[in-house]
């Protein structure tokens, strides 16, 4: 009796892995976008409402002339289906070549049929690797730092995180010119006229018309 329940017990526990199973569609290998227009949530809010800034969007296509995309991902992750439909729409608002995004779908081992991933050593996803030449020049792994369109950018343009160039800050006042004046507190000040004493005014000094009014 006892062994008769132990079956019963793993034949509906064995159904019940295998409706789960059935239920998440995963797709590996080689993944074309009209392939992921199938599953369920993806396609969404985040390819209809995501909006790339402009300032790091418009400047793509001429970076990426000479680079690859590669995107890794699992068809069975929450951020594959948030940041894959955001990197295609970025593709698409800018008519870059649809070929120069590769999609491989892996597993929840992160592999794929024929090893396509492998080589990529990929940890997490969705992780995009961009190759320029034959050669790995950068990626991002799940979620970008900032936004995709300004990572992008950072990896693809090696001058693009460099920033403005910040004058430096004028030098202080030389307190020998007799323009400022060291309070108690050693700290240089700006001097006002009233700081100078009746008969002890610098000849050198211009006299302005704010000083001839004080005396």
């Amino acid at each position: 009796m006892k062994q008769l329940l132990f079956i019963i017990v793993f034949l509906m526990l064995g159904t019940a892995a295998a409706v789960q199973a059935q239920g998440e569609k995963v797709l590996t290998g080689p993944i074309a976008i009209a392939d992921l227009l199938d599953l369920p949530n993806w396609f969404g809010e985040e390819y209809l409402k995501y909006q790339p800034d402009r300032r790091y969007l418009d400047r793509i296509p001429q970076f990426l002339t000479d680079v690859d995309v590669v995107c890794v991902l699992g068809t069975w992750c929450s951020d594959s289906r948030r940041e894959v439909p955001r990197m295609i729409r970025i593709f698409q608002s800018q008519n870059l070549p649809p070929e120069k995004l590769q999609l491989i779908g892996v597993d929840h081992q992160k592999r794929s049929p024929n090893g396509e991933a492998a080589q990529y050593d990929v940890e997490r996803v969705p992780t995009f690797i961009f190759i320029r030449k034959g050669k790995e020049i950068g990626r991002i792994v799940e979620a970008p730092l900032a936004s995709l369109e300004k990572d992008m950018l950072g990896i693809i343009d090696p001058d693009a995180g460099k920033g403005e160039v910040i004058p430096p800050p004028p030098p202080p006042p030389n307190a020998d010119d007799g323009a400022v004046i060291i309070d108690e507190a050693g700290q240089v000040q700006p001097r006002h006229p009233s700081d100078v004493e009746p008969g002890h005014e610098d000849p050198a000094r211009p006299r302005h018309d704010a000083d001839m009014q004080t005396k």
